[in-house]
């Protein structure tokens, strides 16, 4: 089952032109259209919250909403995924990748794992409410859909999970009761 995920990883799904070399990233920035939630990196003249990606930092336009592709090695222990943290599994941030409409479903919204944090509880979506916003985002785009099955993308899940290294789960520092925000960890 993994091998025929690695077929399809470097094959017909497309996943390698972007996750390649020894980390599975090319260091590259991409515009994937992942669901817009929470306040981002906003520059200090927006009027509202929003998450422009790499333009945050650059200002130049051609990089708005483009992500550093991260690197695969572990993949299996790091989630949630996408830059926001908007998928909880790796089949959701698959289905995403292979159809950028995915993530702009009404479930994402009931399938992600925020943290109980009661002041932003009101403000996390408000971007959404902004259409221009949510057409300028699906504007930029630099993946285009892949049809693949159930059965596929499951293979797909099985080949990312051999990239866990054997030592990865017994980490030597151990676990951290919290993160530096003070969130406990679950």
């Amino acid at each position: 089952t993994a091998q025929r995920g690695a077929d399809l990883f470097y094959g017909a799904a497309g996943c390698a032109n972007c996750h390649s070399g020894p980390l599975l990233t090319d260091q590259s920035f991409y515009a994937l259209a992942l669901p817009a939630f929470g306040p981002g990196r906003t520059r200090r003249f927006d009027p509202i919250a929003r998450d422009v990606g790499r333009m945050a930092e650059t200002d130049h336009l051609e990089d708005a909403y483009r992500f550093r592709t991260p690197s695969l090695r572990n993949v299996e222990l790091t989630a949630p995924y996408g830059h926001n943290g908007a998928f909880s599994t790796l089949t959701d941030v698959i289905q995403q990748h292979l159809d950028p409409e995915f993530g702009h479903q009404d479930q994402i919204k009931e399938n992600l794992l925020l943290p109980e944090v009661p002041w932003l509880k009101d403000i996390d979506f408000v971007v959404q409410s902004d259409s221009r916003e949510m057409a300028r985002q699906r504007m930029h785009l630099d993946i285009r859909p892949v049809s693949l099955s159930a059965t596929e993308i499951s293979e797909l899940v099985a080949f990312l999970k051999t990239l866990t290294g054997r030592s990865a789960r017994a980490l030597p520092l151990g676990r951290p009761s919290q993160v530096p925000s003070g969130l406990a960890v679950d």
